[in-house]
């Protein structure tokens, strides 16, 4: 894990005079699950609304792949091989589970002469199924890609999100609290999942409450508390930072990987 894929440097946003981000550093690596964990408020999210464009940023330069892409909309960004999900899930309601996917597949074929109309020409097209069925088998929920996602319980959905940031074949995948409302069989299925994205050469950025899973998921952690980069380290040299204790995790302590009994990714 030597390559960076995504660096952030001393990025700021202000929100009318709310300053959400001040001067924040990250970088992840190729093959690394990266926390970015946080009390309520403190910017997580924000920040991954300046990598993926949502939010522009008022100073600092975040790179992709050594190229500068905070100029950049959301859409150049998505094509360039940035994915995320969201907190709160957003899907078309109205479509099947395979027509969602087969709706982000836009990003990947961007990138190749004519992509649009390759893409939509056929959802029967093999050029549409293949990648489809590829990313609802990796995500474990081929057997529900005819369903429609009103009918799916809470947790699937989560999975039904992923599946559409895999089908773009992206080298940075954005998690916005992806463990929420899942069982622990299904926890357990997120983390082998996120272990085989990275393991393919992909960075994960994790953002979560759940500090057993950071724990027991992530290489390195950022911790931010109002809008400002407190920590940046392993799990367990969080756990042992006093500036962390005292903004975060009070008594609590990550799961260390080690202890887990579950390999590292």
């Amino acid at each position: 894990m030597t390559t960076p894929i995504l660096e952030i440097k001393d990025v700021s946003k202000d929100f009318g005079g709310v300053q959400a981000l001040q001067s924040v550093d990250l970088t992840g690596l190729a093959g690394e699950v990266h926390g970015l964990i946080g009390p309520n408020g403190a910017g997580k999210s924000t920040l991954i609304g300046c990598i993926t464009g949502v939010n522009r940023i008022d100073r600092g330069e975040i790179l992709f792949r050594g190229r500068r892409i905070d100029h950049m909309s959301v859409h150049k960004r998505a094509r360039l091989g940035i994915a995320r999900t969201f907190q709160k899930i957003r899907l078309a309601q109205q479509l099947t589970v395979f027509e969602n996917v087969a709706a982000a597949l836009a990003s990947r074929w961007f990138r190749r002469p004519s992509g649009y109309l390759r893409v939509f020409t056929s959802l029967s097209s093999k050029l549409v199924t293949d990648p489809v069925y590829e990313a609802l088998e990796a995500a474990g929920i081929s057997s529900l890609a005819r369903e429609q996602v009103t009918s799916l319980p809470y947790g699937k959905r989560h999975f039904v999100e992923l599946a559409r940031a895999l089908v773009a074949q992206p080298d940075a995948i954005l998690l916005d609290e992806p463990a929420t409302g899942l069982t622990d069989a299904e926890r357990e299925n997120l983390m082998a999942l996120v272990r085989r994205i990275t393991a393919n050469g992909s960075l994960v950025v994790l953002v979560e409450h759940d500090l057993e899973l950071v724990g027991r998921l992530c290489d390195r952690v950022t911790v931010i508390e109002y809008g400002r980069k407190i920590f940046g380290g392993t799990p367990l040299d969080a756990q042992q930072d006093p500036h962390v204790v005292k903004a975060y995790l009070g008594s609590s302590k990550f799961a260390q990987k080690e202890a887990s009994g579950v390999p590292a990714a």
